[in-house]
């Protein structure tokens, strides 16, 4: 994909995440490429519509993007470091500085409510087999994705067979973060996931929908993957 194509892409995916609204190419001209005339931008957002990457809603002109387009994006994102402020509220929920008082699955299940609290989406944990927690899933039920009640039904079935869901994803993680969208995602086609299994076993998870913000959750489960 050319260059700037790909940025374009990128930028109406992050204003998607942002506004969970369709993006149409004067807002796209004005705030991210002023250098760049709307009917250009509109031109190309034409291409990557045709390419896949992108798609409109029969409701509005704006567009929203397509699997594929969130594909091309996280596999093209720079990650960066989690900010300072998040490591420490992950370290105190942790408790790095003090862990005396509490058992180490206690600490983790902490860690996992500060991550949902931090993400705004739903965290997982997979202790063993037959152990596993979850918390956060007002904040995932909350998102307009999950306003059709199918997608609430598809999940909550999930979410009561989680047990088996964590046993196979743990059998086909390697040592970094994976990051699981719509028809490879077992939570479900309108989701995506990022998970990660450290070296004792445990597998940690960010779940929501499709529309999440990768840069910072990719950061996130990576330094949870770095302190267990």
């Amino acid at each position: 994909m050319q260059e700037r194509k790909q940025k374009l892409l990128h930028h109406i995916i992050k204003e998607h995440i942002k506004t969970a609204s369709p993006v149409g190419s004067g807002l796209i001209s004005l705030k991210y490429m002023k250098d760049v005339s709307s009917p250009t931008v509109r031109n190309e957002m034409q291409e990557l519509e045709r390419e896949g990457f992108i798609t409109h809603p029969h409701t509005s002109a704006g567009r929203i993007p397509t699997e594929q387009g969130y594909r091309d994006y996280i596999e093209n994102l720079d990650v960066k470091d989690l900010s300072e402020n998040h490591k420490k509220e992950i370290d105190d929920a942790y408790g790095r500085r003090d862990a005396s008082h509490a058992s180490a699955e206690g600490r983790i299940k902490s860690v996992a409510k500060k991550v949902a609290d931090i993400s705004e989406n739903a965290a997982v944990v997979a202790f063993s087999k037959n152990d596993v927690y979850y918390t956060g899933l007002s904040n995932l039920f909350a998102k307009p994705e999950f306003s059709n009640q199918n997608v609430v039904v598809n999940m909550s079935q999930v979410i009561d067979h989680l047990d088996e869901v964590m046993a196979s994803l743990s059998n086909v993680l390697d040592e970094d973060v994976s990051v699981l969208l719509g028809s490879d995602n077992p939570f479900g086609a309108e989701c995506g996931s990022i998970l990660s299994k450290s070296n004792n076993g445990i597998v940690f998870g960010i779940l929501g929908p499709m529309r999440m913000d990768y840069e910072k959750n990719i950061g996130l489960v990576k330094y949870i993957k770095s302190i267990l």
